[in-house]
């Protein structure tokens, strides 16, 4: 009867595992970048100003409309203080033969960071502040 006791008991215990690798994972996965920011868009025709916060997973791009611009932004974690922002500015509209922005940021988590930046007739301008939240 022991036996059988321990085949059963070892039986359980692989769900048990597999049940807590996957709650594990999906503790991971629900780490979320949140971000107060303050942006100045400049170029294509338009000169646009937006302050407001963004919560996004990180890698997963947040976007604006900001006619006839689209502004992206994107978090990605480098380690347990800083972080990467991708910030791209890109006509609205594909068939538009406007200027392009793209730049990558390196920041420090509850820190601000400072967005100034001009590129091909595009200027960036602005702060940022990005935590970490885990729900």
């Amino acid at each position: 009867m022991n036996t059988s006791m321990k085949i059963f008991g070892s039986a359980m215990v692989t769900p048990m595992i597999a049940a807590a690798a996957l709650w594990a994972g999906s503790a991971q996965a629900t780490e979320v970048f949140r971000a107060h920011y303050e942006i100045h868009v400049a170029g294509n025709g338009s000169d646009n100003k937006v302050r407001s916060t963004f919560e996004a997973p990180p890698g997963q791009q947040f976007t604006l409309d900001l006619p006839p611009n689209r502004v992206a932004l994107s978090v990605k974690l480098l380690n347990d203080e800083q972080y990467e922002l991708q910030v791209t500015v890109k006509p609205s509209k594909p068939q538009q033969a406007q200027a392009v922005f793209n730049r990558t940021y390196q920041g420090i988590l509850g820190r601000p960071l400072e967005l100034k930046s001009s590129a091909d007739a595009v200027k960036v301008d602005g702060a940022i502040s990005v935590v970490l939240l885990d729900k």
